[in-house]
């Protein structure tokens, strides 16, 4: 008996570590049971895998233990928290996407911002970092960012991105690398520098260990972000959006003093709202200043206030721009129609784009997608799309129930509104003007293609069909440009 058991031990053993191996890949969805959490969305560590090769991120993406460990915190011990995370983004990825787009880095850093604070505009780290790029008092000034008893800047969603693109670009230039760049923020350059040199490589993963604890879990925890806000549908999360009136906003100039109290007067707004838009002034207040502040109120009020305190200057600013990669919404569809705001809907022309028809209406594309479901930014001629206009405005079209998309009937042609100006300040710059084309025929917008990315994503950042991007780069069937390569994604008229 001893003897065939014996023989028969190295079979036993295989299925031991099979068996393991199994319960191990399965932990993320047993333990969730154990803790209480009603199982809805199971997965295992092959399809998290999978998709962590789809996801766009500024560093080649694995699949550790500690970014186990924070997907873990991101879909089952704080599934409430990573909800309203994923509703901010609605508000702070566009200013992201500007800022980065702008600063020439990818956009995809945008996720970093969730490693930090939560997306939390007022967050207070144990080191007195502050804001939602986690800044502290001597960087932040160092960056142009006023800091004093009224104001924090580091809490300006718009001023302190800026400065966050400037400090990121920074640290690439330094080290040539996306992950010693990101490490350098969390832990500082010198760090980072070290660890270098006693590791004798500029590969993250091999002198993690010289780099201190909480830099060595930074960039497996920006992964996880990444992996989260890009597939989070998949483990059954569901964003909590804010009001409209907190994501359709305008900025003007102002120069006196001025209370929240007396904006709330002239505005109707709730003085909370006031002070959820506008963070970084910490006593409920404007100060008086030459060179001014940014104020942010909704759309919806910044035609009276504006007539109320009149400045030549005092013109809406920040503008922004569609996300790489959208945050959509799982059914049921959030409903934000109110006494503010009134449904419209939009019949989608021959070759018209995401970005043609948010410039219309004067909101993002990011907002069209939530509003309309969209799982990309491909729309088809025909086709109905929820627009949501604040009333007391003027809206370039007159609300109309939906119609069948059979019909051939189009709506009649759209006047746009005027573009948002953009004051530009030196440091950090707030601007969205771009460079004017010549006359020239046939002038192109060019892309870098960056590892990981395929030509869908781009035609869906540019709004451009794959098709046309194939025939502006002459491409031949099979024959696809790689990664590095610089390609034309749009015709510039």
């Amino acid at each position: 008996m001893k003897k065939q058991f014996l023989k028969h031990l190295p079979l036993i053993g295989c299925l031991l570590f099979c068996t393991t191996y199994f319960v191990q890949a399965q932990t993320n969805v047993l333990y969730r049971a154990n803790d209480g959490y009603s199982v809805t969305h199971s997965f295992s560590d092959s399809e998290v895998i999978s998709r962590l090769r789809a996801t766009q991120s500024a560093v080649p993406t694995r699949y550790t233990d500690v970014v186990k460990g924070y997907l873990r915190t991101y879909t089952i011990k704080n599934r409430a928290k990573t909800e309203r995370i994923l509703g901010k983004a609605v508000m702070y990825f566009p200013i992201y996407e500007e800022q980065f787009r702008k600063s020439g880095i990818p956009d995809a850093l945008k996720y970093l911002s969730v490693t930090e604070s939560a997306l939390n505009p007022v967050a207070v780290s144990s080191a007195k970092a502050v804001g939602l790029w986690q800044f502290m008092k001597a960087t932040g000034k160092e960056y142009g960012l006023r800091i004093d008893q009224s104001v924090d800047e580091r809490c300006d969603p718009h001023l302190s991105t800026a400065a966050a693109a400037a400090y990121l670009a920074k640290q690439y230039n330094r080290f040539g690398d996306w992950a010693l760049a990101i490490a350098a923020y969390n832990s500082g350059p010198g760090n980072v520098s070290k660890a270098i040199r006693r590791g004798r490589s500029k590969n993250f993963w091999k002198i993690k260990k010289y780099l201190p604890k909480e830099t060595r879990s930074y960039v497996p925890g920006y992964i996880a972000a990444a992996y989260i806000l890009q597939h989070y549908e998949n483990h059954g999360l569901i964003p909590q959006y804010p009001s409209m009136d907190l994501q359709l906003t305008e900025a003007v100039k102002v120069y006196s003093f001025l209370n929240f109290q007396t904006i709330s007067a002239m505005t109707g707004l709730p003085v909370s709202t006031i002070r959820e838009l506008n963070p970084s002034f910490l006593q409920n207040y404007i100060p008086a200043t030459q060179r001014g502040y940014y104020l942010i109120l909704p759309k919806r009020v910044m035609a009276e206030f504006k007539n109320k305190v009149a400045r030549p200057d005092s013109k809406p600013v920040y503008a922004s721009t569609a996300p790489t990669t959208p945050i959509y919404v799982n059914n049921p569809l959030p409903t934000f129609t109110n006494d503010n705001y009134s449904l419209s809907y939009h019949t989608v022309q021959n070759n018209e784009h995401l970005n043609a028809i948010a410039k219309i209406y004067n909101c993002h594309p990011y907002h069209i997608k939530v509003w309309n479901d969209l799982k990309s930014n491909y729309v088809s001629a025909g086709q109905q799309l929820k627009i949501y206009i604040p009333k007391g405005t003027t809206s370039p079209s007159t609300p109309v129930p939906p119609r069948p998309v059979r019909t051939k009937q189009q709506v009649p042609a759209l006047t746009p509104l005027p573009p948002t100006k953009v004051v530009s300040q030196n440091a950090p710059a707030i601007s969205t003007s771009k460079n004017n084309t010549s006359a020239r025929a046939k002038q192109y917008q060019y892309h870098i293609i960056h590892r990981y990315e395929s030509i869908r994503d781009i035609s869906a950042k540019y709004g451009t069909p794959v098709e046309k991007i194939l025939e502006y780069n002459n491409v031949r069937k099979g024959r696809l440009p790689m990664p590095g390569d610089k390609i034309k994604v749009k015709l510039l008229e």
